[in-house]
């Protein structure tokens, strides 16, 4: 088995990027509106009708309010993804400085580590 380093990204394939996490961009802050809906009501305050110590809408609205902080983070991870392609330096790895393998941004366009990074990573958390 050979161990080929990943090409650097083409034009063509940063384009293909930035279509890719601008649709998740839209989808994410859909997703966010929807989930603040949700949580809060649609005035942005709990629905005046559950009671207070209702456990399951208490529960209802924690599971909404994780939804939106994951989706909050990965959000912010696109935005930053956005800004990398603009600055040049997208599909180039934070820890080794290699090129990202096009698989990988495919599984994970925001990705800022090459997998062997990312798994040293995961190793020290």
């Amino acid at each position: 088995m050979t161990n080929k380093k990943p090409a650097k990204l083409s034009a063509k394939d940063l384009e293909e990027f930035q279509v890719l996490l601008n649709k998740l961009r839209s989808m994410l802050s859909g997703d966010l509106t929807q989930l603040h809906e949700e949580a809060f009501g649609q005035n942005g305050n709990h629905d005046a009708e559950s009671k207070a110590g209702d456990t399951a809408d208490g529960y209802y609205q924690e599971f909404n309010l994780r939804l939106m902080e994951r989706d909050e983070n990965t959000l912010a991870e696109v935005l930053e993804a956005l800004d990398r392609i603009s600055a040049g330096s997208y599909g180039q790895c934070e820890g080794c400085e290699g090129a990202i393998a096009k698989d990988r941004l495919r599984a994970v366009p925001y990705a800022r580590l090459c997998i062997e990074c990312q798994r040293l990573a995961e190793r020290w958390n």
